[in-house]
């Protein structure tokens, strides 16, 4: 009897090992009126890709299961009928395991293994941070410059805890595809040597994440004009036509401030004003700007020099995002600033408004 049960034993144990491992989405969604619709799962960043599986939404529920060798960013989608609806969407990272879903129009999420917790618990932390946001939003534009002031300072205060904690996710997850996502998107607001320390950390799942080569290149463009580097030349028309160089402006004594902007960018016209009073201030004290223009018309480019009263030299290939100095130094946001000192290297990047003028006052005293 005992061999029996002994056989019995090692052929459940063997049924077992044989099944493979899958994942269960059980999901709800807060809208009766969207019983009979169907929820998509889709690979997320995959542009016009067809769904990898649907399901009905009875009752206010759905459920999927599969099987999924390794994570995989996917994207939860209900079809609500409306092509302008925003919400009942949520992306998320497709592992083996019991999910939950929510679907809902303002706050969908997917959460039920270690990492869809912790990216959850991230996105519940940043909407509490942003909550209020559009009153504030609103005070900003107040005619009482006190209150726009005030809200301005707030509206600053929360971006930057916004991006400190996101940074924080990013660093403590490198191998993990919901960070290389925040990654993609938060880049642009994230300081230079978290950008390196993230790039060098990263393993082979995180550099695989949708858009992420594109990025990887433009990182390693950044580090090759990091502050302490000498600038890289190139050579492009200025505004008249004529091919000239950057280093006929750069590396020749002067302190040099090289503006990578466009006419249509509404940052760039904003902080133009700022850059233009530090200019009057400091031309004839050894300091020097050099525009590069990341326009694609000419008449527009020079409509954009005649409005905003820029006399400084510009350069630019017409090229828009392509422009080939832009490429050079990784810029993949714009108003982009390098700061150069007297003999070429680079003392400082990002400088804005009011921060490029104390940077003069402490570098030319």
């Amino acid at each position: 009897m005992k061999k029996y049960l002994t056989l019995a034993t090692a052929a459940l144990l063997m049924a077992a090992c044989s099944e493979k491992p899958g994942y269960t989405i059980s999901g709800t969604v807060a809208n009766a009126d969207l019983n009979g619709k169907y929820v998509y799962l889709y690979e997320y960043g995959a542009k016009d890709a067809a769904p990898l599986d649907s399901a009905l939404i009875a009752n206010g529920q759905f459920s999927l299961t599969g099987s999924q060798d390794s994570p995989r960013l996917c994207e939860l989608k209900v079809n609500t009928g409306d092509a302008g609806e925003q919400g009942y969407q949520t992306v998320f990272v497709l592992e083996n395991g019991q999910l939950q879903a929510r679907m809902d129009a303002k706050s969908s999420a997917v959460s039920g293994t270690a990492e869809n917790d912790a990216f959850v618990s991230l996105n519940t932390s940043l909407e509490t941070l942003f909550q209020g946001f559009d009153k504030l939003n609103e005070e900003s534009r107040s005619k009482d410059t006190a209150i726009a002031k005030a809200a301005a300072q707030k509206i600053e205060e929360i971006s930057s805890q916004e991006i400190a904690q996101i940074t924080a996710y990013i660093k403590a997850n490198t191998n993990k595809l919901s960070a290389a996502k925040l990654f993609v998107e938060n880049n642009y607001s994230m300081a230079e040597e978290d950008l390196f320390a993230i790039v060098d950390k990263a393993d082979s799942l995180f550099k695989s994440a949708p858009r992420m080569e594109k990025l990887l290149k433009v990182i390693e463009a950044k580090r090759t004009v990091a502050v302490g580097k000498k600038f890289v030349d190139f050579e492009m028309k200025d505004i008249d036509g004529k091919s000239r160089k950057l280093s006929d402006f750069v590396g020749n004594g002067k302190i040099v401030l090289i503006d990578f902007w466009a006419s249509w960018c509404p940052p760039c016209r904003r902080d133009m004003p700022n850059i233009v009073e530090v200019y009057k201030q400091y031309k004839n004290k050894g300091f020097e700007i050099v525009g590069v223009s990341l326009d694609s018309k000419q008449e527009a480019w020079e409509k954009g020099v005649k409005d905003l009263h820029i006399t400084w030299e510009q350069l630019s290939d017409l090229q828009g995002w392509k422009n080939a100095g832009a490429q050079l130094y990784g810029v993949n946001s714009i108003p982009h600033t390098v700061l150069v000192d007297k003999d070429g290297t680079i003392i400082a990047k990002g400088l804005h408004g009011k921060e490029i003028g104390e940077k003069l006052a402490e570098l030319l005293k």
